[in-house]
């Protein structure tokens, strides 16, 4: 055999074993991004893209339904649901048996994003719990009828949770401090164009439809629209320079828990921190508690506009 023909049947070996070596690693990214649906019986750990081709029914009980285990991951829920084993109240979890059973879940993560449309429905714990991370984004989801929070951020930065519904979360909470959204000792986040209403539980009332929990500070607050929760924003003492700005909170609590509770049942904005703590502009509300004069001063005019009243 010559030089040369000897060369060329190396370099075709090679390319093979490149070719080979590229088909195993090619494999290896489609086995772990997953086309999801069916019943989930045990925890499903996802570290790539992946998507949920049809409704899924799962059936965890102490665990998380899907969790995200790697950074950079992209879950699309394109229309289904998620549904847990809870029907609140029955099946829930209590702050003393607080078991991880929530319908998506990650930590100590960067750059994920959970896409609607879709539901997240039905779960013991929350429906969307994010710990430890930072740049994540909850996008156009809905999070409905979920034991405690429909989104739970935790120790979480620079993350967005935009353009959701979030509604009849907190069923369980008890002592807890939950409900559509809650924010704890989290900083840097926006929370911006979401429809939440109906969370939380009437007593003890200690639940939000949007809650700055704990140390949450630089946090944005803006254009939400928070009805009929048995408090709309809720801002605990430690919270600080968070901007809460153009949200519409009006209908907290819902009239049936004013009847039973009193004026004391809940408001619209409950503000625990010291005068000038965080900063407030052009929210629309009717009541309000806290050390600073009303930020309700605005009034919804028919016709549209804010106006001064």
């Amino acid at each position: 055999m010559t030089l040369r023909k000897h060369e060329a049947l190396h370099a075709i070996r090679y390319a093979r074993v490149l070719s080979l070596l590229a088909g195993l690693v090619l494999g290896a990214n489609s086995l772990a991004a997953i086309d999801i649906s069916g019943t989930i019986s045990r925890t499903l750990t996802i570290t790539e893209d992946s998507q949920l081709v049809g409704n899924v029914n799962c059936t965890v009980a102490e665990a998380p339904c899907i969790l995200i285990g790697a950074s950079d991951v992209r879950l699309k829920l394109n229309g289904f649901n998620l549904t847990g084993p809870a029907t609140p109240p029955a099946n829930c979890l209590t702050p003393a048996n607080f078991l991880p059973a929530d319908g998506i879940s990650m930590a100590g993560r960067r750059n994920v994003s959970v896409l609607g449309p879709g539901i997240v429905e039905r779960f013991r714990r929350h429906g969307v719990f994010v710990n430890t991370s930072t740049r994540v984004s909850v996008r156009q989801v809905t999070v409905s009828y979920n034991c405690f929070s429909g989104v739970f951020l935790g120790v979480t930065t620079e993350s967005n949770v935009e353009d959701n519904v979030l509604v009849r979360n907190g069923t369980a909470s008890a002592a807890n401090p939950c409900g559509g959204n809650c924010i704890t000792n989290s900083h840097s986040n926006v929370i911006s164009r979401n429809v939440i209403g109906g969370n939380g539980s009437a007593e003890p009332n200690n639940d939000f439809g949007i809650g700055l929990v704990g140390t949450s500070s630089f946090n944005e607050i803006e254009d939400n629209t928070v009805m009929g929760n048995t408090n709309g924003i809720l801002i605990q003492a430690g919270a600080r320079s968070n901007v809460l700005r153009r949200n519409i909170v009006v209908g907290n609590p819902p009239i049936q828990v004013n009847a039973t509770f009193g004026e004391f049942g809940g408001v619209d904005i409950q503000n625990l921190a010291p005068t000038g703590a965080n900063w407030m502009d052009g929210n629309v509300c009717l009541s309000y508690t806290g050390v600073e004069p009303s930020p309700c001063s605005y009034r919804w005019k028919i016709g549209g506009g804010a106006g001064v009243n």
